[in-house]
């Protein structure tokens, strides 16, 4: 399938204009679920309404809502708003496995929602905002490496408004997830039990536990797991590989077991996600790109 079609699947932007009616934008449900969500707030003011929690969202702030997070956006007359949504799929090529990856794996892991910060919205983010237009609406563009260092570049900018206030902590559990994250990123193809990056990172279970939970509301084999779909759905998805090589790449001694272990993880079997995500992908690119108005 080509990239810019399937670009147009996994990417979502909408620019919401100060107008004289406000506007409400769902996350999290129907074709949403599988999105992180982004939203600018460059003039006024919104409201974010996530579970019985209503938080208010500044002038010149940004908040991020991790894939699955059911919440509605409120947009009143006059607020001027970037929202981009990209699906689950893109997150690893957009967190990649710098320095940076695991301080962006946190801000997307969670609801994350900074302090009004005009500067750094000015000069970082805004000027991101239209080379991303440009390259999701001109076909001769479309490149998901653009759109994911686009997208990480801006990602990098929140990362850094929170750490200005002190809401990110950068001290010794930060430098052991890292280093977990880079251990997994050599590991998990060979089907790496928790317990040996615990012996690699000289941790007791209990104390790698403590950190991913803390940090990322994930336990240990969640985030191998993880990262172990990431590869598996990428392969289902953009490419014709077979079940049984895919089953090979990622360490599992047959077919078999990697099919039930995708199926537990994502309710469908491997040979019946890669159709529905074609069935999708062709829908939506045979079509407008959808605003996030259009979501449930």
């Amino acid at each position: 399938m080509p990239e810019s079609s399937t670009l147009l699947s996994m990417l979502r932007l909408e620019v919401v204009e100060p107008s004289f009616r406000p506007r409400t934008y769902a996350a999290g449900q129907g074709t949403s679920a599988q999105f992180n969500l982004i939203a600018v707030v460059r003039r006024g003011s919104a409201s974010l309404q996530v579970n019985e929690d209503a938080l208010q969202v500044a002038d010149s702030s940004v908040v991020v809502l991790p894939h699955g997070t059911q919440a509605r956006l409120s947009v009143p007359a006059g607020t001027g708003v970037w929202i981009i949504g990209f699906a689950r799929l893109l997150q690893s090529l957009v967190t990649g496995t710098g320095p940076e990856s695991l301080m962006l794996d946190t801000v997307l892991s969670r609801l994350t929602l900074t302090p009004a910060n005009p500067e750094i919205v000015e000069s970082s983010i805004l000027p991101l905002l239209p080379l991303l237009t440009e390259e999701l609406n001109d076909p001769q563009k479309r490149s998901q490496t653009a759109v994911a260092a686009l997208l990480r570049l801006m990602l990098i900018a929140t990362s850094r408004m929170l750490t200005r206030s002190g809401l990110i902590d950068n001290r010794n559990d930060t430098h052991i997830l890292h280093r977990f994250r880079q251990l997994v990123e050599l590991g998990y193809r060979s089907r790496k039990r928790v317990a040996g990056y615990c012996q690699d990172l000289n941790l007791t279970y209990d104390r790698l536990n403590d950190i991913c939970q803390r940090t990322l509301q994930r336990t240990p084999l969640s985030l191998i797991q993880q990262r172990i779909l990431m590869d598996a759905s990428t392969r289902l998805d953009q490419t014709d590989e077979s079940i049984q090589s895919i089953a090979h790449h990622l360490g599992f001694s047959d077919p078999t077991k990697f099919s039930h272990f995708f199926k537990r993880a994502t309710g469908v079997s491997p040979r019946e996600y890669r159709q529905m995500t074609r069935k999708e992908e062709d829908r939506q690119a045979s079509t407008v790109l959808q605003t996030f108005s259009d979501w449930p």
